[in-house]
């Protein structure tokens, strides 16, 4: 009790805004009608309003933020810094307002909000140089992203008549194909770039690992899901019913990131930057079922359409869960250890015994093992595409065998990452000198293992969530018919069969007098130094893949130049990727673009002055 009188009160205070905003997620449902705030009455009467409503797609995302927020909630009170839950719950009540939003002014101004705040999060330690640099990356692609946001949004309602989402969805039927066509490229432009799908997904490897733990929690268990109700609710409601072309693109799109997020994570060396990559393949798993359900839904599979919904849904609460369990583990690394780099990483399970445990549990529900609630999510979403081979045309069909195979690939290479993250880590010795104390539990303990208690509660029991996304997802594709098929004792029955082994295992030692010794190599002790090192692990995924992976050696090689474009491709002695030199060339050109553009700037009254009449005689000509 002491340790709670003697805490900072701005660190108490921001725990308490935390906690509200878990109770407005928890309360939000019963939001049935909707509130509605005039912002500028006089330029657009009734219609540039912030209404504000409770809808059954927005429901699984809500209960996502109550089941993530008091844990994080817990960490802050036992670890975060002074000013943190503040920050946080102003970033939390944003996306509560996304979730909420029923008009394109209500939600364009959550939307920038929830940018800002994040923004301010990234760049919690901007005194590092990498910091500044990953929180500018950051700034460029979601201002882009929300201006992609903002057009689609304005082009749907100018058609519509109307701002509000209810008469936009009302009239999307009656809209040209064309102009539903181009929304919905703007807002997989727009929302795609806030979830990290490839290729603009260069800012989310940079981004998440420099926020402090707490803050990455939500970045990657909560924020980037809320990107992906951005595009639920643009596919499915504002500009339905799409073309099964758009379907097809937001497929190809997620399994291109999904395999894309796997390989990073699989050779990352990095703890914090591996889980960042992680959540890239996750929502480009979540992003191919997506696609899968916009295809079912043009073909009138309303059927197909619901299991594909529900198994996204599905997902995407469980991504939530294990990843925002991962990133707080990681905080307790970083704070014991002092570092990140799982080659200076090793033995920790003798020193963080409550923290292996917990990691324990979140990277096997991320290997999508069972009885975790990874197993139960993934495995809905293998059994939609597998439902769906003979449900579509033959061109589709082989389209989806393809995606089949590329999300089991994506899966084995997010397993080997995982195994490389816990083992690197938190087996073997110490790989440094550093003397790290025992780890004893404490309040941030508590947030932790809530998380890891929901990784086993919905890994044993799938069908609770199942069921209750259903609902959601019958709003969106018109049927009620959904069957979980085996999966309510799936999870039990396979985990039943490794543990039956090691017991049949243990006993056949037992009885044939087997015994054990200290693990050798060739007639020595093992050191450290004869360990496996996270870079040595991953060499062979490194190799089979090196067509796509640049070489690991300082070089700098000119490809050709521009005054305006100068393409450069640089190595360096960490992997670096194509799509990150590509995004490093954009930003030095929107850069050098804004340098130049300084001549508009004159600092001269007189100049301003000029400026401002002329754009009175544009607006009173175009006013004509």
């Amino acid at each position: 009790m002491k340790r709670f009188a003697d805490a900072d009160p701005r660190r108490l205070l921001g725990v308490a805004a935390l906690a509200a905003a878990a109770l407005a997620a928890i309360l939000a449902p019963a939001l049935h009608g909707s509130a509605s705030v005039a912002v500028v009455p006089v330029i657009a009467p009734g219609e540039l309003r912030l209404d504000f409503a409770s809808t059954p797609p927005a429901l699984p995302f809500l209960a996502l933020i109550a089941l993530v927020v008091p844990a994080v909630a817990l960490w802050c009170l036992g670890r975060g810094a002074a000013g943190d839950g503040l920050r946080l719950s102003l970033f939390v009540f944003a996306m509560l307002g996304v979730l909420l939003a029923q008009s394109v002014a209500a939600f364009f101004l959550a939307w920038e909000t929830m940018s800002l705040v994040s923004a301010f999060l990234v760049g919690a330690h901007h005194e590092r140089r990498d910091v500044r640099r990953a929180l500018l990356s950051y700034i460029l692609v979601s201002q882009l992203g929300a201006l992609a946001i903002l057009a689609a949004l304005a082009l749907l309602g100018a058609h519509a008549g109307s701002f509000r989402f209810a008469a936009i969805a009302q009239a999307a039927p009656s809209l040209p194909a064309g102009v539903r066509s181009f929304a919905i490229g703007l807002a997989l432009v727009g929302f795609g770039s806030k979830a990290g799908l490839v290729p603009l997904h260069f800012w989310l490897p940079r981004a998440h690992p420099v926020a402090p733990a707490n803050a990455s929690a939500l970045l990657s268990g909560v924020m980037l899901n809320i990107a992906l109700y951005g595009l639920l609710l643009a596919g499915f409601v504002l500009a339905a019913p799409l073309p099964p072309a758009w379907g097809i693109t937001t497929l190809l799109v997620g399994l291109l990131t999904a395999i894309t997020g796997a390989l990073y994570a699989a050779v990352d060396s990095d703890f914090k930057r591996l889980l960042a990559y992680s959540s890239i393949e996750n929502l480009g798993i979540l992003t191919s079922a997506l696609g899968l359900a916009l295809v079912a839904a043009a073909l009138h599979l309303v059927v197909l359409t619901e299991f594909a919904l529900v198994a996204l849904l599905v997902h995407a609460l469980s991504h939530g869960v294990f990843k925002s369990l991962l990133f707080l583990c990681s905080g307790n690394v970083a704070e014991a250890a002092h570092t990140t780099d799982l080659e200076h990483l090793g033995g920790l399970r003798r020193r963080l015994p409550l923290t292996s445990a917990l990691l324990l549990v979140g990277c096997l529900a991320a290997a999508a093992l069972p009885p975790l609630i990874g197993f139960a999510s993934e495995w809905l979403i293998f059994t939609a595409f597998i439902r769906a081979l003979p449900a579509m045309p033959p061109p589709i069909a082989a389209l989806v065998t393809l995606a089949i195979g590329t999300l089991a690939a994506a899966s084995g290479l997010a397993a080997l990452a995982f195994v490389k993250l816990f083992g690197i880590a938190f087996l073997g010795e110490p790989r440094s000198a550093r003397e790290i104390a025992v780890e004893r539990p404490d309040v941030a303990f508590a947030g932790t293992a809530w998380l890891g208690a929901l990784c086993l509660l919905f890994g044993l029991a799938p069908a609770l969530l199942a069921g209750r996304m259903a609902g959601a997802a019958s709003s969106l594709s018109g049927s009620s018919v959904f069957d979980a098929g085996p999966l309510p004792v799936l999870p039990m029955l396979l985990a039943a069969l490794p543990v039956a082994g090691a017991a049949a295992a243990l006993l056949t030692a037992r009885r044939r007098g087997v015994r054990s010794d200290a693990t050798w190599t060739c007639g020595s002790a093992v050191t450290p130094r004869s360990q496996y090192t996270a870079t040595a692990f991953s060499k062979p995924i490194r190799r089979i893949f090196g067509f796509v992976l640049f070489p690991d050696h300082q070089e700098t090689r000119d490809i050709g130049s521009s005054p305006w474009f100068p393409v450069r491709i640089r190595y360096a002695p960490t992997t670096r990727y194509v799509f990150d030199e590509f995004a490093r060339n954009i930003a030095a050109t929107a850069q050098r673009l804004a340098r130049r553009s300084r001549i508009v700037q004159a600092g001269l009254l007189r100049v301003y002055l000029a400026y401002a009449v002329v754009a009175v005689l544009i607006v009173l000509v175009a006013a004509r």
